[in-house]
């Protein structure tokens, strides 16, 4: 842990000097650790051997923490001491700089003692925007300098040094003339030259230090060669061994993060930012990819009472207190902790704009929290008959109030003065979610009743249900309604759960029962609100998923296994969009539980697709399997087809609905947006839609007949060329699959160029090439032809791929060259080389899948590939060496994803995959992925580095 990190406690930067060093640097580099420890590790060395004449160790003296600052207990001391040493201070400027007490802290004293005029400001992230009317930075763009300390200091625009370019330390060559070009900005003022000058005897100092090295290379030579011959031999095997050794660790870890991943999430997360630092293996990178499975963990602060979340993005927390997070950032909002007794049970109303608490003798607080930062109490209601147990939002403005002793209806349709319509009896256990239904229970008997409430809460009793065994202890939370209160859920003793349909409230029918295969019987249950899923908590700790869409063949799904076997899950919620399950839990017997795992205290977050676990950021609901569709902006995502729906990526609340696009045919259709970022391309013949008002897509091409939707679509990168798979037509018509090239240079009038006869393309099995020259379509014979296009004349055939098992299903050019990934149906992936199209040269085979491959893309950056196939499995490859493709993962998706077809976004930060079951997205930037697992993990600890690493020292990956 570096000094000033333990010593400040947040983003640490650069500064301070050794004891004793009191003058004689000529340069302070102030800078953040977290961002910009390597980057300025090696712009330091660059600026310190810039103009250095051969025989000096370094032509400037640069104080940098790292390299000056000896352990010292009075850390501020030495820093000041370092920064009174200097004469200039250099600011790595960015965000995480910016945010930084330490460089805040140094820029103040530096402006307290010196002029404005000495700082350089050296730009590596964020954004930097001058305003010359106000003579000062834009503040409300500027991100990557502390507002507060240089807001006004400067009296003309400062002169900084635009960095971002350089993102790692192997950027900094010294042959690169872009570094030298910013070296010299920051070497002039400091050493009081010009910049042509400094430059100009920097190059002179290399010439002559290039003379000496040659003639002294020339006499060594003879005397190096024969000691070389056993030292490089030495050292490659040092350097194999170890690099050996990096990779066997990285993998141990990928392991262990794995085997405790429920148990430990964040223990694992940690575990799995370690083993990526220490070799990027295709192990780390797809388990990081894959890690959102794993549950977040929101720590409480006492015994937990309840989880509730709302339609507008809040998760409350009950415990000592209650506390609001926020369901896309995982901030906390707000704290309440001004109480009157202890919680007990918490809700949100529909609309989400109130919460209600209730506590432990029965009374109710309604909060506004249309605020979320600064929640509003509107009105408590006495206590009224012993500890809440549940709270029921039901129609018409009504409260169902669920207590120990009994309990109440409360009219709140004006939440400031709730009154009370009538009383529950002491024995209520579980409402309908519209407030016309009650279940009650008989003390020590499986009989349970059903009541009618009216809407002046009078009760009748209708019916009588019977729980699944005679096994009967107290029932709380062992009988839940779905959100549209047609089925009720009654739990048993022995793990068991009974389904019943109670849409006629006075003809309960039971529908099946299902065993949860637990051994300490049902402790909690809920459903999702679309009422498809039901969750059933036990008292083993365990969670089990149901599938219950169809309430006679329910089916079961995940078991969630994270809490301790002597640990009863009481409480679950599931999110607003049915994609993520809150669970809390108690121990039953505290002393018997590992310390190490938190099962009393802690809220866990399980992400779902149903009733499967996921790694996805979130599914899209759209019906359709044609090929996903990003602007090049990134900001549009089409998806679907059937309707094509075009969703808003630019939200950071997620992707939402922008609008539905007109579909021509019950079969769907393919679309694709043009390199303008704002026309949408579909159908055939070929219809453009301007996107620039996304909410309101607008037809621009006249059509008066409509034949088909095309299956696949394909935009040529640099010539205004778009192809097309055909769908199923009339018999008149081309065959199913048939390629056509359209000339869309007029949006309003694309024309179709040729129809390449012989062809028979999927959904993603046409590509062109990223120089635009090249057209790669399968043909009926199952090979693939590669065609050379241009605009305005007919393609031409250039060659063919003859495939070596099977027919082609899917093809991807590769974003740089002419690589070409050909899948096909026997479920292997080949990757050619077609920059001879006349002559294709096979690189390399990988046969993972079972059945066709139908999905293909390459990722932006050309290291990354992704396939899914007719085995449901959605796959993605290391492809950096064309000779070798890896598999780096098979995603988590919540079950077998079939029909699927994929792309990335423009930025290569998502991956999308469109199925049989929406659409579904994957965050697949690695290093978004490091700094998410580390926002939502402490710090590993020594004993816990000691238990995973103990021949390392400590060095957590996350400080």
């Amino acid at each position: 842990m570096n000094a000033r990190e333990a010593g400040g406690g947040g983003t640490a930067t650069g500064g301070g000097r050794g004891i004793g060093e009191l003058t004689g640097y000529d340069a302070f580099i102030s800078y953040s650790h977290s961002w910009d420890r390597e980057l300025t590790k090696a712009f330091q060395s660059r600026l310190q051997s810039f103009d250095r004449p051969w025989y000096r160790s370094r032509s400037l003296r640069l104080f940098r923490d790292e390299t000056n600052l000896a352990a010292s207990p009075h850390l501020w001391r030495e820093i000041e001491r370092g920064l009174t040493g200097s004469r200039w201070l250099v600011l790595m400027a960015s965000p995480a700089a910016a945010a930084s007490p330490w460089v805040r802290k140094e820029v103040r004293w530096w402006l307290t003692h010196r002029s404005a005029d000495t700082i350089l400001i050296a730009w590596t992230d964020g954004t930097l925007v001058w305003d010359d009317s106000r003579t000062s930075f834009d503040w409300s763009k500027t991100d990557a300098l502390p507002r507060e300390e240089m807001d006004g200091i400067f009296d003309q625009e400062p002169r900084w040094v635009d960095l971002r370019w350089l993102h790692s330390p192997e950027q900094a060559s010294a042959a690169d003339p872009r570094l030298v070009e910013c070296v010299a900005e920051f070497a002039a003022p400091i050493t009081g030259r010009s910049k042509d000058e400094v430059i100009g005897d920097h190059v002179r100092q290399h010439r002559r230090t290039m003379r000496l090295v040659r003639s002294t290379v020339a006499v060594l030579t003879a005397l190096l060669l024969a000691a070389l011959a056993g030292g490089v031999t030495a050292y490659t095997q040092r350097n194999t061994a170890r690099s050996q050794t990096l990779v066997a660790q990285s993998r141990q870890l990928v392991a262990e993060a794995s085997s405790i991943r429920d148990t430990q999430p964040d223990l694992a997360r940690q575990l799995l930012v370690q083993a990526y630092r220490l070799a990027p293996t295709a192990e780390a990178a797809g388990a990081l990819v894959d890690s959102r499975s794993l549950p977040r963990v929101i720590q409480g602060q006492g015994d937990l009472r309840g989880v509730a979340y709302s339609s507008g993005g809040l998760l409350a927390v009950a415990d000592d207190q209650v506390r609001l997070y926020d369901l896309f950032t995982g901030a906390l909002r707000a704290s309440l902790e001004e109480l009157e007794s202890s919680v007990a049970a918490v809700a949100f109303s529909p609309d989400g704009r109130l919460l209600a608490i209730g506590d432990a003798d029965g009374g109710v607080r309604l909060l506004d929290v249309t605020s979320a930062d600064s929640p509003r109490t509107l009105a408590t209601v006495p206590a009224a008959a012993g500890r809440t147990k549940e709270l029921v939002f039901a129609p018409a403005g009504k409260l169902l109030v669920l207590a120990r002793a009994g309990g109440s209806v409360l009219d709140i349709r004006d939440p400031a003065r709730p009154r009370s319509l009538g009383s529950l009896p002491p024995d209520t256990i579980a409402a309908r979610p519209t407030g016309t239904l009650i279940l009650t229970e008989a003390h020590e008997s499986p009989v349970l009743g059903l009541w009618i409430l009216s809407d002046s809460a009078r009760l009748t009793r209708v019916a009588t249900v019977t729980s699944p065994s005679d096994d009967v202890f107290a029932t709380d939370g062992r009988a839940a309604f779905s959100a549209n209160g047609r089925t009720l859920a009654v739990g048993g003793g022995d793990n068991r759960v009974r389904l019943w349909d109670v849409d006629d409230p006075a003809r309960p029918a039971v529908r099946s029962d299902l065993n949860a295969q637990g051994r300490d019987g049902v402790s909690s249950m809920q459903f999702s609100l679309d009422g498809t899923v039901l969750a059933v908590g036990g008292r083993d700790g365990v969670i089990t998923l149901w599938d219950v869409s169809d309430p006679f063949r329910p089916r079961s799904g995940a078991r969630l296994t994270g809490y301790p076997a002597l640990a009863s899950v009481f409480g679950l919620a599931f999110g607003p969009d049915g994609q993520t399950l809150a669970s809390i839990a108690s121990a039953r017997e505290k002393k018997a539980l590992d310390a190490r795992i938190p099962a009393e205290n802690a809220v866990r977050l399980w992400a779902l697709s149903g009733v499967d676990r996921t790694s996805t950021v979130t599914t899209l609901p759209v019906k359709g399997t044609f090929p996903p569709a990003f602007s090049p902006d990134g900001h549009l995502l089409a998806a679907g087809g059937n309707p094509t729906t075009v969703w808003r990526m630019d939200d950071r609340t997620g992707p939402h609905l922008a609008a539905t696009v007109e579909s021509f045919n019950a079969g769907g259709q393919a679309a694709a947006f043009g390199p303008d970022g704002h026309t949408l391309f579909s159908g055939l013949p070929v219809v453009a839609w301007d996107m620039a008002d996304s909410a309101a897509p607008r037809k621009v091409t006249p059509q008066a007949t409509r034949l088909v939707g095309a299956q696949g679509i394909s935009l040529n990168p640099a010539l205004p060329l778009l192809a097309t798979g055909a769908g199923p037509m009339e018999p008149q018509q081309v065959e199913p699959g048939t390629v056509q090239l359209w000339d869309v240079g007029n949006r309003t009038q694309p024309t179709l160029v040729d129809t390449l006869d012989g062809t028979k393309a999927g959904p993603q099995a046409i590509s062109f090439s990223p120089d635009g020259g090249l057209l790669a379509a399968p043909t009926g014979a199952g090979t693939v032809r590669l065609w050379n296009v241009a605009r305005n004349t007919r393609p031409t055939v250039a060659g063919d791929i003859a495939v070596a098992k099977g027919r082609a299903t899917a093809l991807a050019f590769g974003p740089r060259g002419r690589t070409l990934l050909v899948g096909d149906d026997s479920g292997a992936i080949t990757t050619w080389d077609v920059s001879r199209p006349e002559r294709p040269v096979r690189r390399v085979t990988a046969a993972r899948h079972t059945g066709t491959v139908r999905g293909l893309a390459h990722h932006p950056d050309g290291a990354l590939a992704a396939s899914a196939a007719e085995d449901g499995r959605i796959r993605l490859w290391d492809v950096s060496d064309p000779d070798r493709l890896v598999e780096i993962a098979s995603l988590t998706s919540g079950g077998l994803y079939l029909l699927a077809t994929v792309a990335f976004s423009p930025d290569g930060s998502l991956l999308a995959v469109s199925g049989d079951r929406g659409t579904r997205l994957w965050s697949v930037d690695l290093a978004a992925i490091l700094r998410r697992l580390c926002a939502e993990s402490p710090r590993i600890t020594r004993e816990q580095w000691n238990q995973y690493l103990p021949n390392r020292a400590y060095d957590p990956p996350c400080a």
